[in-house]
């Protein structure tokens, strides 16, 4: 196993070209205390295709940068993307282009994000934190990871893990057979995170989560699929039945998505349609207080729905009826997605109704709009 990856020194090598080429725009632009790389290659288990002598990085780049000031999202995101140019790749996110076919070097990004120095001790209690602070490498200046709190992933950080898997799986469905797979193997390893922040097992790699995974009580053949997930970042192949390995791993999110919500709110009926209920009414008023310092200000999510609207009406996506009511956007809007990728699509349509009127194409809808709520970098 290698520094960012599971590969050799050929494969390292490539990498650590690509991170020093980002590196050199960034520091052009912006003077930062340090860089941190984040996600797969930040955890040293990095997704790379090796086919015919060609090596391919699968995970994009995900780099956090602290530094003394703050930056406006837009001039971090046209940064991310002359980073991406810089090293011949196309710089767009494929949620945000659902109806693509998937093509790996167009799609493949640098995720850049930024954390005033300030903010670091004051960082909320979510799995990008833990991940900062367990999961990731410094690459460039001062080793700032210490003044990261030691934090309890809360358990919405579960429930956002899998309402993200089921956007992906619907984005991925009739899509080019590589995602799918990557997609259907990113199913298993993120229900494993979500069930381990449940349980509060969590830790900072795949490796690690499979590993305390495989010791608790949950079902033989989903153990696994999760082993398999993490032997498929090491040699990700295109899946032979790819239609059935796709419907197992929507059923297996499901199941990992009903056993937390079911305890979670004690529910004693765990129907979709029973779920997407409580979900739209009650979820609201507990899902942010792990985030804020006082519980009686859970309306302060309101501001993430005024956010989610100015980016909409940026893509000339001009919502309305969210502004008339204090509840977050992003769970409204899992509510229909969950009930269209569990085959619920009257209820969906019925559901987003109440986001917007223009429900149709049901399934393109779905996908833009929750993809505009994903691509929002709160955190």
């Amino acid at each position: 196993m290698g520094v960012y990856s599971y590969h050799n020194e050929k494969v390292e090598s490539i990498i650590e070209k690509d991170l020093s080429i980002i590196k050199s725009v960034i520091l052009k632009e912006i003077k930062p205390i340090s860089i941190i790389l984040f996600g797969g290659f930040g955890k040293g288990e990095g997704i790379v295709e090796i086919k015919k002598d060609i090596i391919t990085p699968l995970n994009d780049y995900d780099l956090y940068i602290i530094t003394h000031k703050s930056y406006p999202d837009a001039y971090i995101e046209k940064l991310g993307v002359k980073c991406s140019q810089a090293i011949g790749k196309g710089g767009l996110d494929f949620v945000e282009n659902p109806e693509e076919t998937y093509d790996e070097n167009k799609f493949f990004h640098v995720d850049l994000r930024v954390i005033p120095y300030k903010n670091l001790r004051k960082l909320m209690p979510t799995q990008r934190t833990f991940e900062l602070k367990h999961g990731s490498k410094i690459i460039y200046g001062k080793d700032v990871r210490y003044l990261i709190p030691n934090v309890r992933v809360a358990v919405p950080e579960a429930i956002r893990i899998l309402f993200n898997k089921m956007d992906h799986l619907l984005l991925s469905k009739d899509n080019h057979p590589r995602i799918k797979s990557i997609y259907i193997s990113k199913s298993y390893t993120d229900l494993c995170s979500a069930l381990l922040i449940f349980e509060n097992r969590f830790t900072g790699t795949y490796s690690a989560r499979n590993q305390v995974f495989q010791t608790l009580d949950f079902p033989k053949e989903l153990r696994k699929k999760v082993e398999w997930a993490n032997d498929f970042r090491k040699n990700p192949k295109i899946m032979d039945n790819l239609n059935e390995e796709w419907e197992e791993a929507k059923y297996w999110v499901g199941y990992a998505f009903k056993y937390i919500i079911v305890n979670y709110l004690n529910l004693k009926d765990d129907s979709w349609n029973n779920i997407a209920k409580t979900i739209y009414d009650k979820l609201p008023y507990i899902y942010f207080t792990p985030y804020l310092k006082k519980q009686y200000l859970f309306p302060l999510q309101y501001y993430l729905t005024l956010r989610y609207a100015m980016k909409c009406w940026s893509q000339k996506e001009y919502l309305i009826k969210p502004l008339f009511s204090w509840k977050d956007v992003g769970l409204k809007l899992a509510v229909p997605l969950l009930l269209y990728l569990y085959d619920h699509q009257a209820e969906a349509s019925f559901y987003l109704k109440k986001i917007t009127n223009n429900v149709n194409p049901l399934r393109e809808r779905l996908l833009k709009l929750y993809g505009l709520y994903y691509l929002q970098k709160i955190i």
